[in-house]
């Protein structure tokens, strides 16, 4: 006699999950096993419900509970249970029901039928064998997807821009409790790109969108290249709306027979220029205003000129910035900056210009470098030195991010660093090389809270020239709200015989903050901080002075608002009791 087979239609089925525990229905479990997991399984996914007041509101309980166990044994691999639903004698009355599983099905066989043209003969034997189902695997309804899923992503990987999948096949044999599976897949024709139609009736110039494209007319089709030339469209942040996609209509027909599709670029520009305002307030570091004015693709090729001015009680300054990302093909550019700064401190007053020139690398969203030449000039004065003096030499920086939030970081870790080789004549001459380096992490403790605890090193060092040789921007401060908190802006290390902090040839600092969120909008942190510099080439750890306190913070879609209060742990006659500060953005 032929075994019975059954006939599946539609098998894939969705779990209920995430109903609350409470009054549930008993589960009664034969001889047949059933793993101790997918028996909590079940029981956990039975609806919370009133006890009930008689045998039918008994029945009906029961009748819903078997529904859910059936769902859930289907969507593990258990194609025939046996379900009886019934009522224990009350009152109270108790819903039960009675769950023989029967066998857990694995896979017969797996199939892949075409509808219409199939694809090259080496693209189905690719498929075949990488499969990621094999027979005799648990037939999983969820595997037996992510397998379709992954045969029409394969598809479209190897140029088949249309592929789809259409409705599939089972079989089951209860005997064999196995499940035989045809993927039915349409395919289409291989498509390779064509020209990239670029818009007209907007700024930016043909010329530098084609930078942006990573494929040439006549490559085969790749989603990852189109995805790729989207997200460097959006990267570029001109574009209010910015996409990519293949054209509809056929442009005609390579030498192997693959359709050729241009690629239509649909774009749409965002206002070119931005104004920000900003503001920041520390018992530290005093008041501080700021105003920046962006104007962007001003020269039609997605260009950046920034210009920005701020007004502070220890510092003050005009800041000109040009970027010109992609000048020099994709990912690499040119910077060029420009300041002009005036600095009144505890530490020295000076007046300085600024000029930066340099070469922007862009790896990815995670990795960029620069390097370039930099050139200074100021006046300098302390209560015992009054020098003008130059600078000229080269830098070169580099940046890996892999913290998962720009302004308010959650999970992952940043490092950075920079070196100076320098040169330094007027009123004060010699060669040194200064190096500085940070690493931040960001640690989530609790995903409910969102509790993370966040923490940073930076070091510093500068070789070849001592601390008075030293122009006094090329030396190391600690102390102050975005330092060592606690302390007034770098009240941390040597004081002159006036009084005067000195500076350093080398700086450590280290923070450790806790913060968790107690409102929607409202977060607390706990952090400790501390720091030292040093006249030597390596800061000495027990010279580290420490500042505690605590914070809170304000979402907004500019960033946090951060209002911290920090007292000196190690305090001097130098230090007030307490320090505040008020700003935007987490400290670290």
């Amino acid at each position: 006699m032929a075994p019975k087979k059954l006939s599946f239609a539609l098998f894939l089925t969705t779990a209920i999950a995430g109903w609350a525990r409470g009054e549930t229905a008993q589960l009664v479990f034969p001889a047949q096993p059933l793993p101790e997991a997918l028996k909590e399984v079940l029981q956990e996914r039975l609806p919370d419900e009133a006890s009930a007041a008689n045998s039918f509101d008994a029945r009906r309980q029961a009748r819903r509970a078997g529904n859910i166990v059936q769902d859930t044994l289907n969507a593990e691999g258990y194609y025939a249970p046996k379900i009886e639903t019934g009522v224990a004698a009350g009152p109270p009355f108790k819903a039960l029901v009675r769950v023989d599983p029967g066998k857990k099905f694995s896979i017969g066989t797996l199939e892949i039928a075409f509808d219409g043209e199939p694809p090259l003969a080496a693209h189905v034997e690719a498929l075949e064998a990488g499969l990621p189902l094999k027979g005799g695997d648990d037939a999983i309804p969820g595997d037996i997807l992510a397998a379709e899923r992954w045969i029409v992503d394969q598809l479209r990987g190897f140029g088949y821009a249309f592929a789809t999948a259409e409705e599939r096949t089972a079989l089951g044999d209860r005997e064999r409790a196995t499940l035989d599976v045809e993927f039915k897949i349409a395919a289409g024709a291989r498509i390779v790109f064509g020209d990239v139609d670029y818009p007209t009736g907007i700024d930016t110039k043909p010329s530098y969108l084609k930078r942006l494209v990573p494929f040439e007319a006549g490559d085969v089709y790749d989603p990852a290249q189109l995805a790729t030339l989207n997200g460097r469209l959006s990267a570029t942040r001109l574009f209010r709306i910015a996409t990519a996609r293949l054209s509809d209509d056929v442009v005609g027909l390579a030498p192997g027979g693959e359709e050729i599709r241009n690629v239509e670029l649909t774009l749409v520009e965002r206002a070119q220029n931005t104004v920000t305002v900003g503001a920041e307030f520390s018992t530290a570091d005093g008041y501080g205003v700021s105003t920046e004015i962006i104007r962007r693709n001003m020269a039609r090729r997605g260009d950046v000129l920034t210009a920005g001015l701020s007004v502070a009680e220890l510092a003050s300054g005009l800041t000109l910035q040009w970027r010109r990302p992609n000048e020099f093909g994709y990912g690499r550019g040119l910077v060029l900056d420009a300041e002009i700064e005036d600095e009144k401190t505890d530490a020295y007053d000076r007046t300085g210009i600024n000029a930066n020139v340099g070469f922007e690398v862009v790896r990815g969203p995670d990795f960029s470098y620069t390097y370039g030449v930099a050139a200074a000039a100021a006046r300098e004065e302390t209560t015992t030195v009054r020098r003008d003096i130059q600078t000229l030499g080269t830098y070169a920086s580099a940046r890996l991010d892999r913290a998962d939030n720009v302004l308010d970081p959650r999970r992952g870790w940043r490092a950075e660093a920079r070196i100076e080789p320098t040169y330094a004549f007027g009123q004060g001459s010699g060669a040194y090389v200064r190096g500085i380096g940070q690493v931040r992490g960001y640690l989530p403790l609790d995903e409910d809270r969102l509790k993370v605890l966040a923490a940073r090193v930076r070091l510093g060092t500068v070789a070849g020239a001592g601390r008075s040789d030293l122009p006094i921007e090329s030396r190391f401060y600690a102390g102050g709200g975005g330092s060592v908190r606690g302390y007034a802006y770098q009240a941390i290390g040597d004081r002159s015989d006036v009084n005067e902090p000195l500076g350093g040839k080398s700086l450590m600092e280290v923070s450790v903050e806790a913060r968790w969120t107690v409102r929607p909008k409202i977060g607390v942190v706990a952090f400790v901080d501390g720091g030292a510099t040093s006249s030597r080439v390596y800061p000495a750890i027990e010279d580290m002075r420490y500042g505690a306190g605590l914070g809170v913070r304000y979402a907004t879609p500019a960033g946090p608002i951060r209002l911290d209060v920090a007292v000196p742990i190690d305090r001097t006659e130098f230090d007030d009791p307490f320090q505040l500060y008020v700003s935007i953005g987490q400290a670290f």
